[in-house]
C-alpha cells in the first residue's frame, strides 16, 4: 500500500516536472534579443521550395530577379515569403542595375510589391550602397520606399535619416526625414591624395 502510494506522488511529480520543462522550454526559439527568428513565426505553407528563383517580366523585358535558399508558398494569400534573399533590378536593356540583399523577403503576387527585411543592403552598378533594416520594392511606381532608418553611402560621402524613396539603382533618391551629411572633399578619403 505504501510503495503504490509512493509510486502515484512519483508519477505526478514526474508529470508537473515534464510539463514545467515544456513550458519553461516554449521561448527557446528566441535568439538573444528575444525577437523569434522569422521562420519560426511563420505558418505552415502549402510548397516549400529550395534554391528557390522567380523572374518578373514586363512586355517581355525583365525587371528583377529573386533568389533564395528557400521559399515558402502560400496560396491562398497568394504570397511567397523567402529566406536568404538576393535581388537583381535590370534595366531597360536587360543589365543589371543594382542588387539587394537581404535576411528574408515576401512577394505579393497580387501586387507584384515586394518587401525585405532584416539586414538590408542595395549596391546600385554605380558603388552607392544603401544600408535598412526594411526597404519595399513598389511595382505601380517602379521605386524601393522604406520607413526605417536609412544609411546610403556614395564615393566618400556619407547620409543617414528616416524614410527612403527612390531608383532601384539609387541614380536618383531622397531621404525623407532627420538627414544628416558626412561630405568628404574629393581627394580627402581613403586613398585620396588631398592637398
Amino acid at each position: 500500500m505504501e510503495i503504490r502510494g509512493f509510486r502515484g506522488i512519483f508519477l505526478r511529480g514526474l508529470a508537473c516536472l515534464v510539463v514545467f520543462c515544456v513550458a519553461g522550454t516554449a521561448g527557446c526559439g528566441d535568439d538573444e534579443t528575444g525577437v523569434r527568428s522569422e521562420s519560426a513565426k511563420r505558418p505552415l505553407p502549402d510548397q516549400v521550395i529550395s534554391d528557390f528563383s522567380i523572374t518578373e517580366t514586363a512586355k517581355g523585358r525583365k525587371e528583377w530577379k529573386m533568389e533564395a535558399e528557400k521559399a515558402f508558398v502560400y496560396e491562398q494569400r497568394n504570397i511567397l515569403e523567402a529566406d536568404t534573399i538576393r535581388v537583381t533590378f535590370f534595366d531597360g536593356k536587360g543589365d543589371a542595375q543594382s542588387v539587394l540583399t537581404a535576411f528574408h523577403g515576401k512577394l505579393n503576387r497580387n501586387t507584384d510589391d515586394m518587401e525585405a527585411r532584416g539586414n538590408v543592403v542595395v549596391i546600385g552598378s554605380d558603388g552607392v550602397v544603401l544600408r535598412t533594416q526594411s526597404l519595399t520594392w513598389v511595382k505601380e511606381t517602379h521605386q524601393i520606399v522604406s520607413q526605417d532608418s536609412v544609411t546610403v553611402i556614395r564615393h566618400e560621402d556619407v547620409l543617414t535619416g528616416w524614410g527612403f524613396r527612390g531608383d532601384p539603382d539609387l541614380g536618383k533618391f531622397e531621404i525623407l526625414r532627420k538627414m544628416k551629411a558626412t561630405i568628404r572633399p574629393a581627394g580627402n578619403g581613403p586613398g585620396g591624395t588631398g592637398s
